[in-house]
């Protein structure tokens, strides 16, 4: 727990020097356990045998077997100067052999005359500071662990959130639920590629992550489309395809007066998708006519695989195309105009999408 204390109650000293050893003993044998080795080897078993009560290590630079620096060099390595304050001692010292300590992550270094208030008191300084960062570490560790478990308590929520909308659009049109849980996977292969293909887009796992998730809403203004239209299986009226059209703008305003759900970015990018996956990159879509890279890049991923799904599956009011052709026609331009990088991540996607599609339970 944050508030326990760190049990560190002993001092490691490695130095083959009888008297650097009593001089060690006598300073802190009143406050810590003094542990004495008397060669490099030895310092590190000890060391390793005894990590989490080891407050700090004092060692002699003129070790036998394995000199201090390279027990200093190993537990730089080994990642241990980052948790335990390891200090030298030597007789005698060159600007380089101190540069050489420090670079590996010597907190200092000791060289007589040894005066022993002072030096208890300095080594006492050092360890209450290693300790109070390892008691933060611990701190920001285990915080960072409570967001970790409440992002994947709110990823699950987001996900029952989604499968919730794809029953409703479901329960009001037999296609449409299968639809959304297609348009979530081919969103996924497409945003994948797109990440591949244009890294300076900066797409990220998690970015996609939320594209894929909020992909399930697209079609969530249909709720507001009355059955005689949603269900109708000729061709609409000029009239009734006003009243389908809308399902874009019905479907952002139940984000924009949603309230906070904890994450900002995935209600803006739900808002985005319901709105604008209907947009195309000539101008020529709707709500709103918007142009190029004026629609939203996690429009444009849904965009595209909505009308693919739309195309190799049988409506209502439609045949079902074979795969070839649904993929002519998209890359020809008769279902609207997608962007450059949109139909090459399209293209470079066609075999696992396929696959995807062939899949599809």
């Amino acid at each position: 727990m944050i508030g326990d204390e760190i049990l560190r109650k002993k001092i490691l000293i490695a130095d083959d020097s009888h008297e650097n050893i009593e001089l060690f003993k006598n300073i802190f044998a009143d406050i810590y356990e003094v542990v004495v080795t008397s060669d490099g080897k030895t310092a590190i078993m000890e060391l390793f045998s005894k990590m989490n009560s080891i407050s700090a290590v004092i060692i002699n630079i003129e070790l036998s077997v394995v000199s201090g620096y390279q027990v200093l060099q190993l537990l730089n390595a080994k990642g241990v100067t980052e948790k335990i304050p390891i200090i030298m001692s030597a007789q005698d010292l060159s600007q380089q052999m101190e540069l050489f300590c420090y670079n590996f992550g010597a907190v200092t270094i000791l060289k007589p005359p040894f005066v022993g208030k002072v030096l208890k008191q300095r080594i006492i300084n050092i360890i209450n500071r290693y300790q109070k960062r390892e008691k933060l570490a611990v701190a920001v560790k285990e915080q960072n662990e409570e967001l970790q478990k409440q992002n994947r308590k709110l990823d699950i929520f987001y996900d029952d959130f989604t499968e919730v909308i794809s029953d409703i659009i479901e329960f009001r049109d037999t296609n449409s639920g299968l639809h959304v849980k297609r348009v979530k996977g081919l969103t996924k292969i497409m945003a994948q590629t797109y990440m591949h293909l244009y890294p300076e887009a900066g797409m990220t796992i998690d970015v996609i992550e939320r594209i894929v998730r909020a992909s399930a809403t697209h079609d969530i203004g249909k709720i507001s489309i009355p059955d005689c239209i949603l269900l109708k299986p000729g061709k609409l009226t000029d009239e009734e395809r006003q009243v389908m059209m809308s399902h874009t703008t019905k479907g952002c305003e139940i984000f924009y007066k949603m309230p906070e759900m904890g994450d900002d970015e995935y209600i803006k990018v739900c808002y985005e998708i319901c709105r604008h996956h209907h947009e195309r990159y000539d101008g020529g879509g709707y709500p709103d006519g918007l142009a190029g890279d004026e629609i939203p890049l996690s429009a444009q991923l849904v965009s595209i695989v909505d009308v693919y799904d739309a195309l190799v599956e049988e409506r209502v009011y439609k045949r079902a195309y074979d795969k070839d052709t649904a993929f002519n026609m998209i890359m020809n331009g008769e279902c609207g105009i997608f962007s450059p990088k949109i139909l090459e991540c399209f293209k470079y996607s066609r075999k696992i999408i396929e696959l995807f599609i062939d899949t599809q339970q």
